[in-house]
């Protein structure tokens, strides 16, 4: 592997190659050789040789592997050109796989206005004017423009021979070459109109007496000759009809020969019977009956030059029909599918039509193949509706019966992506399906709901850390790393401090989706989650040490890993908690062990947070808050102040509540209070919360009003169509409720007792603060608002709370001090201070870690966009993984902006400014004392400046917040001191060899110190100064008249003249002045039982005194050395007892010595 590189498992070698490596080695093939064009050509031997000496990616093995995909024709050799196009081939390859199975991102839902009182029919897109055009049964017709704005609205199209309250749309087409449209009625006719005339929808042809209702058409026109167009048209008796036109220029249909002046003007009747006859000039007539229901869709597809029908039986749901030279009848082919087919579609470049079974299937087939479908694809638990090819990501739409859409990748023909729960409820719905793929648009209509589904716009040359969309992200401290995860089982390491990827483990799961990510406590392990229902342990070397399995061998999603003192607990699927302790980690397959806590929640477990030492709390989707001992692993407290649980047991407890009027709707939602649970007290609720319990107010409303009489639904049913699309976008009550995150506030236990000790977060952008100890919610704000969910990230020290949402949106707030000191009878509303609030990511924000490095609080973010972002808590940008530059953190410096004392607030005589003036609100007194008589407007200058800093909300603000900042001192220029240059001038900056010039006398009549140069300051000690001259003591002086030469007094010992000549001594040997007092008491202690412990008999030997020219010797050291000399003499010559011990000189026990040091810094102190 390479050294610089990151460490990658498991990644092919063509995709760890860079622009560097491919440079070297076309380098290494232009070189002249035997190959095409007199380049070089190597052998597999030859080319794992030169592939080993240019790169670092891969072994010897890897290098022969790549010669034989690249030498596909087994020649033996191969070359640049070779070695190009297999690798333009592997890109593109992963280029089109990478574009199929990226899961498109979709805006929120959105209704649009409709002014249709009866089911849409359809939906299409006028090309020429850029509009959108629906047509619903009762005939009505609204437009939109591409900004979906409401154009035009058109009550009731006309048609003379239907009755108004009589008319039935069953379905139309655009005419797009000639901006005309087609519609159809029950009444056995198809209607023309012109789009382009300036009336509204006028009438050129009507094809009347028709065999059957029409129910589909679509219509081609050939773009290399105008006059040729087909319009097909599928029946309720199962007949599929061809309108083949051969002068569209001209006419449709031939005109009548006794047509006036004027009879362009005229409407062209066209009896259907004669167009079977061939009785018209510039139309045919081609048709087949080979189905036995109704013909649900029809469509002339140009590349294989047919017809396609389906119908929803089992013999003939799918018929193919080609046209004949000279006959009217078609040649068929037909498909058999089990149940039927209610819509198909077909792919002319993958040349593939997918059908919407009954079956609950979506079948992919080949028009040449009838016995079976070259692909199905499963997952819809409903009879398909619709489908649709995404020509331009090679995708598939789908949508069932019970409103699921799904996204499919047709050449892997796997889901990527499925969506339900968003769509309008109902019993009966009828439902049309239109994807405008020039916008990335869906348009889904529910009876006479017109809804949208938009895709993203996809940012082009973003920096992506992962290639699918990241589910996880966390934070080292201790190895200053992060680790992130996505969805097809990839886990990077990535340096904080440098943006730097070190390691990389792909397929940690195989195919599954990694969900969770966590540390274990000393964070030299690493757990991931996934979807197939295992947690499996890492050391940091890409290594597998366990797997545990959560899921008891099924699939599961584990939402999230806790790490407890002794174990782990994994959450997410189920309502009980699956707990593993660290004495089960003993084999490589690890079974769950049992909990000892009964079922608590009602609901599934979303969120779980631990705190040292023993305390775990667990959050579910209805609301309720759990706190358990992990010791006992039973539950100690229940949060339910904000549970949907006991919400639903409180309307239980209520009386029966009365029917709500319809006259009065936005009454009963706008005057509805929500009350506190817990203190029974009305509490504050935002303004976005009426808008939540618009769709459950609704639907009590449509249940209850069945009573109701016609007129009151037509008076009403406008009122009541608009509150239902608002309906669409509002969450459900229930989302207030749901718990996605949670966190203790562990470093704000000694704070208050009554303060917030734990947060969570969830539906529809709720953060609460409670206080578990108490059982209290002390506050509740909504951080974002008209989003689904949230979730949040806190710092260590509990000062910073950051949150995300569903739009990529990160909020920062500060709550050092919020909560610490609550009111105990009201609940607080108001949100903490917010730092700053932006936008880094285009989609969901999966998870977000809040981490501090460099005198500097970060935020990290993991988004579905595929990104993990660094920024800090201000809003700054520091950097995205994955791209090429790396980063370095400094500590945060405020920008420089110094406020002087006298700031003023001016503009410029031409109105002009360098910098955004800011608004500002005076605060100006209800009487201002001003002598109005006296007033003299001459005396005004307007264009004199202003001082409003200080008298102004704005200025005070912001001296405050200036006072608060910590004062930044500007480093000074460095003094040119010898120590720091003293190498360039060879002279040492301080020392006996310095040569330091003397200080300048100070001046005369002055008690001022002289004031030394700069390069001389560094070398003295003003603490030195005061201290006066220390007296020396006099054997320090002269210490010639005390001491003698060592040497000189071992020689006078040895030599046995002990006693110095008179002329030799030059002064008076005084014990007592040169040791201190506790010696010389110690010393005589010691003779004394030195005397007592001698034997009976013996003498002290007592030394000579020595009397040397040098030197005199201390009695007791004297005495001491002799007597030991003299014992050992003894010992030798047996005059003592040989068992007895020699006598000590010390009164101590045996084995211990006297500290004399220690005596004497005593003595000194």
């Amino acid at each position: 592997m390479s050294t610089t590189g990151p460490i990658t498992f498991g990644l092919k070698l063509e995709s760890r190659l860079n622009i560097g490596d491919l440079e070297s080695i076309k380098q290494a093939f232009m070189d002249v050789g035997e190959g095409y064009d007199g380049k070089l050509c190597v052998n597999k031997d030859t080319f794992a040789d030169l592939m080993q000496k240019m790169l670092t990616q891969g072994s010897r093995d890897e290098y022969a592997d790549l010669f034989d995909k690249i030498d596909v024709t087994k020649e033996g050799y191969v070359d640049w050109d070779k070695f190009a196009s297999h690798l333009l081939l592997q890109y593109s390859e992963k280029d089109d796989r990478v574009k199929s199975t990226q899961v498109p991102q979709w805006k929120d839902i959105k209704v649009l206005p409709s002014p249709h009182k009866d089911i849409i029919q359809k939906v299409a897109y006028l090309k020429n004017t850029s509009r959108y055009i629906a047509i619903s049964k009762e005939g009505a017709i609204s437009t939109w423009d591409t900004q979906l704005h409401l154009q035009k609205s058109i009550k009731q199209v006309t048609n003379e021979s239907v009755k108004p309250r009589d008319m039935w749309v069953t379905t139309f087409v655009v005419l797009q070459n000639l901006n005309k449209i087609a519609l159809s009625f029950t009444s056995k006719e198809i209607v023309f109109y012109d789009l382009s005339s300036k009336l509204e929808f006028n009438t050129q042809y009507k094809v009347f007496g028709l065999e059957s209702t029409p129910l589909s058409m679509d219509y081609w026109g050939n773009p290399q000759n105008p006059n040729e167009s087909i319009l097909v048209m599928g029946d309720t008796a199962g007949n599929v009809n061809a309108f083949v036109f051969s002068s569209t220029s001209i006419a449709l249909f031939d005109r009548p020969s006794q047509s006036t002046s004027d009879g362009q003007d005229q409407v062209v009747n066209v009896n259907f019977k004669h167009l079977i006859k061939d009785k018209f000039k510039y139309c045919r007539l081609v048709r087949h009956q080979d189905h036995k229901e109704w013909a649900r869709q029809v469509k002339y597809a140009q590349h294989l030059d047919c017809f396609i029908s389906c119908s929803t039986t089992t013999r003939n749901a799918m018929v193919l029909g080609w046209i004949e030279k000279a006959r009217q009848r078609m040649k068929t082919s037909s498909f058999n599918i089990a149940q039927g087919v209610n819509a198909f579609d077909y792919h002319d470049t993958l040349n593939l039509i997918a059908t919407a079974g009954v079956s609950n299937h979506v079948c992919l087939w080949n028009p040449y193949v009838v016995s079976k479908p070259v692909g199905l694809l499963r997952g819809h638990m409903a009879p398909v509706m619709h489908v649709q090819f995404n020509y331009g990501r090679g995708q598939l739409i789908s949508f069932s019966k019970d409103k699921v859409l799904r996204i499919w990748d047709v050449q892997l023909q796997v889901c990527l992506q499925r969506m339900a729960g968003m769509f309008p409820k109902g019993p009966q719905l009828t439902t049309s399906l239109f994807f405008h793929e020039d916008r990335s648009r869906v348009f889904m209509t529910f009876n006479y709901q017109f809804t949208l589904l938009e895709m993203k716009p996809e940012v082009k040359d973003r920096i992506l850390t992962h290639d699918k969309p990241v589910t996880s992200a966390i934070y080292s401290p201790r190895c200053n790393q992060v680790f992130t995860a996505c969805q097809n089982s990839v886990v990077n390491v990535w340096m904080l401090d440098t943006g730097q990827k070190v390691k990389q483990f792909v397929d940690c799961h195989g195919s599954s989706e990694i969900t969770s990510l966590a540390l274990d406590l000393n964070e030299t392990r690493l757990y991931t989650g996934s979807t197939d229902g295992t947690v499996k342990v890492w050391d940091f070397n890409g290594h597998c040490h366990h797997t545990l399995h959560a899921g008891m061998g099924s699939p599961a999603d584990i939402s999230q890993i806790v790490v407890l003192k002794r174990g782990l607990v994994v959450i997410g699927w189920d309502r009980h908690i699956t707990v593993f302790h660290n004495g089960q980690l003993t084999q490589f397959h690890v079974q769950p062990a049992d909990w000892k806590g009964r079922q608590e929640h009602q609901d599934d477990i979303l969120a779980a947070t631990f705190s040292q030492p023993h305390t775990l709390a667990t959050g579910s989707y209805d609301g309720e808050i759990v706190l358990w001992n992990t010791g006992s692993e039973t539950s100690s407290r229940h949060l339910k102040q904000r549970s949907y649980q006991k919400k639903k047991n409180k309307e239980k407890q209520r009386s029966p509540r009365k029917s709500v009027s319809t006259n009065s709707p936005l009454k009963s939602v706008s005057q509805s209070t929500v009350h506190d649970t817990s203190s029974g007290s009305p509490r504050h609720q935002p303004s976005t919360s009426p808008r939540r319990q618009l769709p459950s107010r609704l639907s009590q409303m449509k249940s209850e009003g069945s009573g109701e009489t016609t007129s009151e639904k037509d008076s009403e049913g406008a009122l009541f169509r608009a509150l239902s699309r608002a309906s669409v976008n509002s969450e459900d009550e229930q989302m207030d409720f749901i718990v996605t995150g949670l966190a203790f506030l562990d470093a704000n236990k000694a704070a208050a007792e009554n303060g917030a000790n734990l947060i969570s977060c969830g539906g529809n952008g709720w953060v609460r603060f409670w206080n578990y100890q108490s059982n209290q919610l002390l506050a509740e704000f909504v951080a974002h608002s008209n989003v689904a969910v949230i979730v949040m990230g806190i710092s260590e020290d509990n000062r910073y709370l950051a949150t995300g949402d569903t739009e990529g949106f990160i909020k920062v707030w500060s709550i050092e001090d919020y909560c610490q000191q609550p009111e105990q009878d009201s609940i607080v509303t108001t949100p903490p201070v917010m730092l700053s609030t932006r936008q880094p990511h285009n989609d969901l924000v999966e998870s977000i870690v809040v981490c501090e490095r460099n005198e500097r609080t970060l935020v990290i973010s993991a988004s579905m966009d595929c990104s993990v972002q660094v920024w800090d808590i201000y809003g700054n940008h520091i950097g995205t993984f994955g791209q090429e530059e790396h980063w370095t953190i400094e500590p945060f410096v405020s920008p420089p902006y110094t406020i002087p004392e006298d700031e003023e607030l001016s503009e410029k005589s031409d109105g002009s400014s360098n910098c955004p003036t800011p608004r500002v609100t005076l605060e100006i007194p209800d009487t201002i004392p001003m002598e109005t008589d006296d007033f003299d407007e001459a005396q005004v200058d307007p264009l004199a400046k202003v001082n409003t800093w200080e008298r102004t909300r704005l200025g005070k603000q912001y001296q405050e917040q200036r006072m608060k900042k910590r004062e930044r001192k500007q480093p000074g220029t460095i003094p040119d001191l010898p120590y720091l240059n003293w190498e360039k001038t060879g002279q040492p900056p301080s020392g006996p060899f310095a040569q330091q010039p003397p200080p300048p006398p100070p001046p005369p009549q002055s008690s001022e110190k002289p004031i030394l140069p700069l390069w001389t300051q560094a070398l003295t000690v003003p603490e030195l100064d005061d201290v006066g001259t220390l007296k020396k003591p006099d054997f320090i002086t002269h210490p010639h008249r005390y001491f003698a030469d060592r040497e000189d007094a071992a020689e006078a010992i040895l030599q046995g003249d002990t006693k110095p000549t008179d002329d030799a001594v030059k002064h008076h040997f005084d014990e007592r002045s040169l040791f201190p007092k506790y010696i010389l008491e110690y010393e005589t202690r010691m003779r004394a039982q030195h005397r007592a412990e001698l034997n009976e008999g013996e003498e002290i030997i007592k030394g000579p005194k020595v009397k040397g020219p040098k030197s005199r010797f201390r009695s007791w050291g004297t005495v001491a050395s002799t007597s030991t000399t003299g014992f050992g003499q003894q010992g030798r010559k047996g005059s003592m007892a040989p068992n007895k011990p020699p006598a000590r000189l010390s009164p101590l026990p045996e084995g211990r010595k006297p500290n004399l040091s220690k005596l004497m810094a005593q003595e000194i102190m």
